[in-house]
């Protein structure tokens, strides 16, 4: 899987961001790495976001001339044998810069937790024009399901499995403050 890339275009527009996620997930299911869909998509989400605002319409349902005469934003994801990549270009050739935001701030968030998602991220001016703002995670392996079986039952230490699966005491075990714990008349001896 050394080198392999799969780009997503769209207008730069509220939905791109959606959009993205569902593409960053597929291709991250194509690649095996279903593991790793919770960062790359969080951090393909708030590139987006970043690039629809500073270069499209933040109107949540342009119309159809409107649509015609945004710009385009890209999501390109990379995998090698160490790293994935998620890189996302706008036309805007403003490089981002990290803000710092009040608790109760509606926008200023996205840079951070991409900060926190991944190993690192940079941005650079693109030749052909605008930017391209990228994000690198080490490649993890996914997580090891667990071979060993579940105790039997039976194998409750000191009682019993009672009504609803749920495993009782044995009263004859159980002690408390006053001594041994009184039996119900139901109970075997």
């Amino acid at each position: 899987m050394n080198g392999v890339t799969y780009w997503f275009r769209h207008t730069a527009e509220p939905r791109a961001v959606p959009l993205g996620r569902r593409f960053a997930s597929n291709v991250l299911r194509d690649w095996g790495l279903e593991h790793m869909c919770e960062p790359v998509t969080l951090i393909a989400s708030e590139l987006l976001t970043n690039a629809v605002e500073a270069t499209g319409t933040t109107k949540a349902a342009p119309s159809r001339d409107e649509r015609e005469t945004l710009p385009l934003v890209a999501v390109r994801l990379r995998v090698s044998s160490r790293a994935l990549t998620v890189e996302v270009w706008d036309t805007s050739q403003a490089l981002p810069r990290m803000r710092t935001s009040d608790a109760d701030a509606e926008n200023g968030r996205g840079l951070p937790i991409v900060t926190l998602l991944c190993k690192r991220w940079d941005s650079y001016r693109h030749p052909s024009g605008g930017k391209v703002v990228h994000a690198v995670l080490p490649l993890a392996l996914p997580p090891v399901a667990l071979t060993e079986a579940p105790p039997e039952p039976s194998s409750v230490a000191g009682g019993r499995i009672g009504a609803g699966g749920i495993a009782e005491p044995d009263p004859q075990t159980v002690r408390g403050a006053e001594g041994p714990a009184r039996r119900r008349a139901a109970d075997p001896p």
